[in-house]
């Protein structure tokens, strides 16, 4: 907590809620509060969004962020933005200007609990809250917070916050919206502006800092008996201390950015990102060509059973993960409106290869990866793998989905199964394909460099998701 020297040439009283016993200060008017056993992070929020419960003989209030100084007295701030029908001042946001963009930062910062969020702007988005309608910093707040309409969006900011996400500004614009709030986002740098300073910005401690995690994570902290924040302020962050056991994927964050099952939130929640990630990350800035084939989700086709589709997740989402590729779709269904810039889309069935090859002569270079999520089918695979893999550039992965999964109706009696033909290959022994040539089989024998097998999350799935994914890379020349 900084002290604040303007306040002794102000007549606005100086005061800090806080649950701590021992804080004491020269400037403030230390308050503690009575807890509700909450998490820190929602405590914290009471009196900043419900001033109105805690300061109830006053009229106007300032928040301030307790990193920051003020440089003019509240007399003359509140002087500053005392006129007409707004009862709410704060700062625009400095960076962005859309709450869904912001909890894409939230989420990749690792501030809060993915899901959480997830459900947050899932919510907002099915009660009409547009991209872009603005974003707030919380950091000062001026407020007639006995207003009436004030109250109200308090009230019900507080209790998103409390549902959803502890990042109040997720929740600002759409109760804001919802309860007509006049308020005027002022158009300042949050750094440097005639209000306050931020002496400390640089210096705070991450977003979700744990304790706990940081002794465990760094044991000759834990051993030394030093407070945690205080020695990551002062030695972690120069010695760039681990504070996290668990990375971030990028790909697990853009498949549940557009509601993928290569994700782990939605539908099946198969958590194939994971393994993308492992393989195509060393790829992500290289000038390549990808296909998939099959792209239509259960729940794309449950909104619009005939079709066309407009919506294609995994292509969306390869689009964002690699800066330079060239993406493929390749669908039974008619996907075309979702071509746009680097996404092209073919319709065929995969089953024929006069298809197929209308998508090669589209490619402008060779491909890189091939991902088949089509119908499941071991024929539809089989052949696919047959005729597309010969076209795979030498070094590259081709890789089958939903090994686990394969319906019955479309297994003739007696086939051999993709995954039981994979699983020959990758162990050396003799195998014929009942829906590929010789020569196709003998050249994926003779051009395979290996065979890895992972499991789905989907733990619904037969023998818990076991072998579900084959990633199959192809030698170098």
């Amino acid at each position: 907590m900084n002290e604040q020297p303007i306040s002794a040439n102000s007549n606005w009283d100086f005061v800090c809620f806080t649950d701590r016993s021992d804080l004491k200060s020269e400037t403030w008017q230390v308050q503690k509060i009575v807890t509700q056993g909450l998490d820190a992070s929602r405590e914290s929020r009471r009196p900043k969004l419900l001033p109105h419960h805690f300061l109830r003989d006053y009229d106007r209030s300032i928040y301030i962020d307790n990193s920051v100084i003020l440089k003019q007295r509240p007399e003359e701030i509140s002087e500053s933005y005392g006129v007409g029908d707004t009862h709410f001042y704060c700062f625009k946001h400095p960076w962005r200007d859309c709450t869904y963009e912001e909890a894409e930062e939230v989420i990749a910062g690792q501030m809060d609990d993915e899901a959480r969020v997830r459900e947050q702007m899932d919510f907002y988005k099915s009660r009409g809250l547009s991209p872009h309608a603005g974003l707030v910093a919380g950091t000062f707040l001026l407020r007639n917070h006995n207003d009436a309409q004030v109250i109200a969006h308090g009230e019900d900011w507080y209790a998103h916050v409390l549902r959803f996400s502890k990042r109040d500004q997720l929740a600002f614009q759409f109760n804001s919206r919802r309860h007509e709030l006049r308020y005027k986002a002022l158009e300042l740098d949050l750094l440097s502006n005639p209000i306050f300073s931020w002496p400390n910005y640089n210096q705070r401690l991450p977003y979700g800092f744990d304790p706990d995690l940081y002794l465990w994570l760094n044991p000759d902290v834990a051993r030394a008996g030093v407070e945690p924040a205080q020695h990551y302020a002062k030695y972690g962050r120069r010695e760039n201390r681990p504070l996290r056991y668990h990375s971030t994927f990028e790909l697990e964050r853009l498949a549940n950015k557009y509601r993928s099952d290569k994700g782990r939130l939605y539908y099946n929640r198969h958590f194939y990102s994971r393994v993308y990630e492992k393989y195509l990350s060393p790829l992500r800035a290289e000038d390549l060509t990808l296909l998939e084939i099959g792209i239509l989700g259960h729940d794309i086709q449950a909104k619009s059973p005939e079709g066309p589709f407009s919506y294609a997740p995994s292509l969306n989402m390869w689009r964002d993960y690699f800066s330079k590729a060239e993406i493929h779709g390749f669908d039974i269904q008619d996907f075309t409106a979702v071509e746009d810039g680097r996404i092209k889309f073919t319709r065929g069935d995969q089953s024929k290869v006069k298809d197929l090859a209308r998508v090669l002569e589209r490619c402008s270079q060779p491909i890189r990866v091939i991902i088949d999520d089509g119908l499941h089918a071991s024929p539809h695979q089989q052949i696919s793998l047959g005729f597309l893999f010969q076209e795979l550039e030498p070094g590259g992965l081709y890789i089958i989905e939903d090994l686990h999964c394969q319906p019955s109706r479309f297994e003739p009696e007696g086939g051999l199964r993709t995954l039981d033909f994979l699983r020959s290959i990758a162990s050396g022994r003799e195998v014929t394909g009942a829906f590929m040539s010789d020569a196709e089989v003998r050249y994926i024998k003779d051009h395979v460099e290996s065979i890895s097998f992972y499991d789905s999350m989907d733990y619904n799935a037969s023998d818990l998701g076991a072998d579900a994914i084959a990633v199959i890379r192809k030698r170098t020349l």
